[in-house]
């Protein structure tokens, strides 16, 4: 029930929700529906085509934060330094066919639906009005009821939607949330440290490669400095405010990671392989920088974040902070916060978890 004095954010009708860009394929009536919830700055191609899939407002594909060290490179034999044509970067070997458990669910009967969100680095209530116009579309599909899957802040998009539930409403059966900041994360407070990077990083990159660097560091800045960002600090009023959920009917499953490896910038370096009288050479990869490791150079060990220890966090939220209040089960993954997504095991929890609820 809410208080006196509070809204209800799910009775205040918006044409603009009827414009939302939903994707739905439609399974056993007698089986839940399965709403999809994507996390801040992104859209539904992380949970349809992820392949296609670009974070912090479209600007960089997913699979920066997926890829592994690049395989040297064979350019053959030769007496002398050859000319090679070849970028001078690499973001390492990218992940190809990517699934979430929008696709396995789907080949499993169910209704699965998932939409972009109009202002996906905007105020949370904004999204909460989306997932309610989007729930009532399951729940005309669906006579089983709907589940609800949140990865990062969508799952706290999630949680906020049950809190604005109508007493005795069931509609929902179940919630699992994926790498959700549960009880907030201290990424916002790290942008004044954050800042020098560009000042690090730019005498290691060629004058030519200097000003896309510099935009992708301004990228994750604002990205950092946004209001989005600062809604999830652990004492922000989101959290202050936040209720709990019918955990008594609601089954609640969650996940969260304890690899905090994001990303890696690699440099090709030629390299000379000199065996007897014969000359081979090789591109090698030579890493110039990974996210977190330049950051404990950076940030003062007192107030090293939790998000970015080694068996801890995933990059971004802390294992602490993914596990959803009151969950019926939680398991962690050494994995970082955007493979938590597509890993077989994760997947597998998943569908387990679809006869518990």
């Amino acid at each position: 029930m809410l208080a006196g004095g509070e809204k209800n954010l799910l009775k205040q009708p918006d044409r603009a929700l009827m414009k939302l860009d939903v994707t739905i394929h439609k399974g056993r009536r007698d089986r839940p529906a399965i709403v999809f919830i994507h996390g801040l700055g992104m859209n539904k191609n992380i949970w349809v085509n992820p392949d296609e899939a670009k974070m912090l407002g479209g600007n960089f594909p997913i699979k920066y934060l997926l890829s592994k060290k690049p395989e040297s490179i064979d350019c053959g034999p030769a007496p002398e330094k050859p000319r090679i044509r070849h970028s001078r970067f690499s973001a390492g070997k990218a992940e190809k066919d990517l699934k979430t458990s929008f696709a396995d669910l789907q080949s499993s009967g169910y209704t699965v639906i998932a939409w972009s969100q109009k202002r996906p680095a905007g105020p949370i209530d904004i999204a909460v009005k989306e997932l309610a116009y989007i729930a009532e579309l399951a729940k005309g599909i669906s006579s089983s009821g709907i589940i609800l899957i949140g990865h990062s802040r969508g799952g706290l998009i999630a949680r906020k939607y049950l809190e604005h539930l109508k007493s005795g409403d069931k509609s929902v059966r179940g919630l699992i949330t994926l790498a959700s900041p549960h009880h907030g994360s201290s990424m916002a407070k790290l942008a004044a440290y954050i800042s020098p990077i560009a000042s690090i990083i730019s005498p290691l990159i060629h004058e030519e490669d200097r000003k896309k660097s510099a935009y992708a560091i301004k990228r994750i800045l604002d990205f950092i400095k946004s209001r989005a960002l600062k809604e999830l600090l652990p004492d922000s009023e989101f959290f202050r405010t936040l209720k709990g959920y019918d955990y008594e009917k609601i089954q609640g499953f969650s996940f969260g990671g304890t690899n905090p490896s994001l990303f890696s910038l690699y440099r090709w370096k030629l390299k000379e392989i000199s065996k007897r009288s014969s000359h081979r050479w090789m591109l090698e990869p030579e890493v110039v920088f990974s996210i977190p490791d330049i950051l404990e150079n950076i940030i003062p060990g007192k107030i090293y974040p939790q998000e970015l220890k080694k068996g801890y966090g995933d990059g971004l939220v802390s294992a602490k902070s993914s596990m959803l209040p009151f969950c019926n089960e939680h398991h962690d993954f050494a994995l970082n916060h955007a493979a938590i997504l597509f890993d077989e095991a994760v997947r597998k929890k998943i569908i387990g978890s679809m006869g518990l609820m």
